[in-house]
């Protein structure tokens, strides 16, 4: 009798949905481009996998003390080593910042088209 009560027990435990907090969140898209440590938002740098609010904001206070010189300055901030390890190739201490999700391709630049030219009214001696 214990072993049927026990066996019912485990078996209507086992159709219980799993807590809230174990559900996974679902990962930000896949970014191609670089962000310029240096120079990008709290925001931009909240693009990258793995950084969130407070690790954006632990890159701006150090930076605004002094500017990175290198990732490897970057990567001694206590719990980054591994993140700039695996996004080293989206991470850039210098130039522009070009983070963009992959497969959307930048906006190409409008080609300026010269307008007609007026040959009627020059004349040649």
């Amino acid at each position: 009798m214990t072993i049927a009560i026990l066996a019912a027990l485990l078996c209507a435990g086992a159709d219980t949905p799993a807590p809230a907090h174990a559900r996974k969140r679902p990962g930000k898209p896949p970014m191609a481009g670089v962000v310029n440590i240096n120079r990008a938002s709290e925001a931009e740098l909240r693009l990258l996998p793995g950084i969130g609010k407070k690790r954006a904001q632990v890159i701006v206070e150090r930076r605004d003390k002094r500017p990175f010189g290198s990732l490897d300055e970057l990567a001694r901030i206590k719990g980054m080593k591994g993140l700039v390890r695996k996004l080293k190739s989206h991470l850039a201490v210098s130039g522009d910042t070009t983070l963009r999700p992959a497969g959307v391709d930048p906006p190409a630049a409008q080609a300026v088209q010269p307008g007609p030219t007026s040959g009627a009214g020059a004349s040649a001696p």
